[in-house]
């Protein structure tokens, strides 16, 4: 009951969004042909499940043989797509929703997985002929903004999901590198290098093709597209834009992953690049690809030995307001190989171990989530900060994005036992649950920041020096002026000077105007998000506050019921008891009327002659009235006082003696009597005991 509470909380502000993954299996090639790799180990059930079957000689078989574990296993994925799809099936049937959600303001991450040699670069960037995931997105993308591309290029992306001013030199010196990166391309015809970690360029060539796509619907809004390309290598991160040095003694440069302010990852010094067309973009990716680590192994004759990452970040402009900036990343995995197979030594061990270490950094991040949704109370650690890779991807995984993984696998039996473990990867991974909130504490819109990246807004309020350095009269003053060459000088120099005072008063005051706006509309948006997250956590403290409560009403019950058992009497040892105090009640009832029958038979004897010897008989009856009960003693008295004269000594010796069993019997009556007082105030605690303890149970 407390789970599906706290579900209905969660689910006014969270959205489940399950992870989608989807399984490529690439065509054999000539020589797997020949090689006899074709064993019939993957079998496609369905659009959704596919069967391994174990080949002779593996490992896997091996194991089952000596049964420990299975020669057959069956997975399922979101869609699987066969060796005979085409590329823009494959796009339409993983990435094209993602893509629409991107162009709405929404952050994506696609992942390229699997064994070396599985066709993860082709599924990415594809080839002149048949382009790739990538090409495909970035047509889809220029098709959607065609007509109404923000052409100024002074707002650019900062930090992690913040977005910058640029003024006149910061926008030159960006065409500038721009332009430096396109230089770059006049080496492209030469033939690529394999020797040791050599740059390795992919023959994706001009990309150009069409996809179909229905722009429904106009808008006054501007769109800015900048892209950036790099690496992480042996867990470091270079990037694919930054040439590399010339002289081998040279390394390049590693950047630094940070977190901004608010609590968002981003590479340091990354170099954006605004672009205005896929032609652009293309050429982007085959400058990154000249300069990515690839080497040749024994699987793979350019084997990618890094995680390269192409992201595209989505500016929608109002006027020079920046609404919302969505970012599309899309990361093509450095293949996992186990190093006897695939003939590894020295640097290439290296690049090996570090790779297989981030993926399986990747692996139990994605098993955390997992076990954290299955286990609502568990709340255990995920390691994104032990890898470059998961720490750069934090917030998508925590569900500040949608992100999706595209399995690539080859059928050859010599790779089966890879091939498998990325399958029971891919599995786990299918299981996780995204919960994107529906209403996210930072608001989507960035932050406005200076030429010199300080915020324009300090503490809430305007920075005064910010806005004088921003309100420059390079900013103001506009190139294209009329002609008033006509008018004469002095004249001329006082209307420019009146102008330019009033454009600095009408910026100043507009500027003003636009940060007070966004600063209310903030502090609003803020308000209602804090008193939304105010009331839904009141309602879990309530929840935990009675489940609490309830473990401490189970703990006191299982208290009572071990006193119970300490402080139990058994019901055979309290009747036992009470029959003990029923036979001394009897035996003194008993006594008293033995006593009672003695002294009436004295006091019946008339025949005896005392004599002289009266006054030693009041003395016995002072102490018989001493020594029994008062009615009895008193009976006696009177009777023996009664008594004639002249009676023997003898008859006076016979009541001296029963005067001391009377004493005795007196002596056992009390005794009897406090013994009887005890065992019933026994009976009376005992009593007591127990209808507390039947109280209590």
């Amino acid at each position: 009951m407390q789970s599906d509470v706290l579900d209905t909380a969660e689910q006014q502000q969270q959205k489940h969004q399950q992870l989608r993954v989807y399984l490529r299996v690439r065509p054999f090639s000539k020589d797997e042909m020949s090689s006899n790799e074709d064993q019939g180990c993957v079998v496609l059930e369905n659009a959704r499940t596919v069967m391994l079957h174990a080949p002779k000689g593996s490992a896997t078989m091996k194991s089952s043989e000596k049964g420990v574990g299975q020669a057959i296993h069956t997975f399922s994925f979101s869609q699987i797509f066969g060796p005979e799809t085409k590329q823009a099936d494959l796009f339409e049937g993983t990435i094209k929703s993602q893509v629409h959600d991107y162009l709405e303001g929404k952050n994506a991450l696609v992942f390229s997985y699997g064994v070396t040699n599985a066709g993860k670069t082709h599924t990415i960037q594809g080839s002149q002929k048949d382009p790739g995931i990538l090409p495909q997105a970035l047509d889809v993308i220029f098709r959607h903004i065609k007509g109404r591309q923000y052409e100024k290029m002074d707002l650019k992306p900062y930090l992690g999901s913040d977005a910058q001013y640029l003024g006149p030199d910061q926008v030159q010196q960006e065409r500038n590198t721009k332009a430096a990166i396109f230089a770059l391309l006049k080496e492209e015809n030469e033939p690529p290098r394999v020797s040791g970690v050599s740059s390795h360029s992919s023959s994706t060539g001009s990309l150009s093709f069409s996809v179909s796509y229905d722009n429904t619907g106009t808008s006054h809004l501007q769109f800015a597209l900048w892209v950036s390309f790099y690496e992480i290598y042996n867990e470091s991160v270079y990037d694919l834009l930054q040439a590399s040095p010339t002289s081998k003694t040279k390394r390049r440069t590693a950047l630094r992953v940070c977190e901004d302010s608010m609590g968002n990852s981003y590479v340091r010094d990354l170099k954006w690049i605004n672009v205005h067309n896929s032609e652009e973009a293309c050429k982007i990716l085959r400058v990154g690809n000249k300069n990515r680590s690839a080497a040749s192994t024994k699987m793979n004759h350019s084997s990618s030995r890094s995680h390269s990452i192409f992201t595209i970040k989505l500016l929608r402009i109002d006027g020079t307001e920046v609404q919302t900036m969505s970012e599309l990343s899309l990361c093509d995995l450095a293949g996992s190989e186990r190093c006897g197979k695939t003939k590894t030594f020295g640097e290439r061990l290296k690049e090996a171990g570090n790779i297989n270490n981030s993926l399986l950094i990747l692996g139990k991040c994605i098993a955390a989530l997992r076990s954290n949704q299955s286990d609502r109370m568990k709340n255990g650690y995920i390691p994104f900060r032990e890898s470059k890779l998961t720490r750069i991807f934090q917030s998508i995984f925590c569900g500040k994005g949608r992100a999706s993984m595209i399995v690539n696998i080859n059928q050859c039996a010599s790779t089966y036992d890879e091939t498998l473990h990325v399958m029971k990867f891919s599995a786990i991974a299918k299981q996780v649950v995204q919960l994107i909130p529906t209403k996210c504490l930072e608001s989507l819109t960035p932050r406005l920041m200076g030429r010199d990246g300080k915020p324009l807004l300090k503490n809430g309020v305007i920075d005064d020096q910010a806005l004088e350095n921003y309100l420059s009269e390079e900013e103001l003053l506009d190139e294209d002026e009329a002609d008033m060459s006509i008018l004469p000088q002095e004249d001329l120099m006082n209307v420019i000077e009146n102008l330019r005072t009033k454009l600095l008063a009408e910026r100043r005051k507009n500027l003003v105007q636009e940060i007070d706006i966004r600063k209310e509309m903030g502090d609003r948006h803020m308000g209602c998000q804090v008193a939304e997250l105010k009331e839904s956590y009141q309602e879990k403290l309530e929840n935990t506050f009675e489940m609490y409560k309830d473990a401490l009403k189970d703990h006191a019950y299982q208290r009572a019921l071990e006193r119970v058992e300490d402080d139990y009497v058994p019901l055979e040892e309290f009747i036992a008891e009470q029959e003990k105090v029923e036979v001394l009640d009897t035996h003194f009832r008993r006594l008293t009327r033995s006593c009672h029958n003695h002294l009436i038979k004295l006091s019946d004897m008339n025949s005896v002659n005392l004599g002289s010897d009266l006054q030693c008989l009041h003395l016995f009856n002072f102490s018989l009235g001493v020594s029994i009960r008062e009615s009895s003693a008193m009976h006696f008295e009177t009777k023996v006082l009664e008594l004639k004269p002249g009676m023997s000594l003898a008859y006076f010796q016979l009541i001296v003696s029963l005067q001391k069993r009377i004493a005795v019997l007196n002596d056992a009556l009390h005794e009897a009597g406090e013994r009887f007082f005890e065992k019933t105030s026994e009976i009376e605690t005992l009593h007591k005991k127990l209808a507390d303890q039947v109280k209590t149970t």
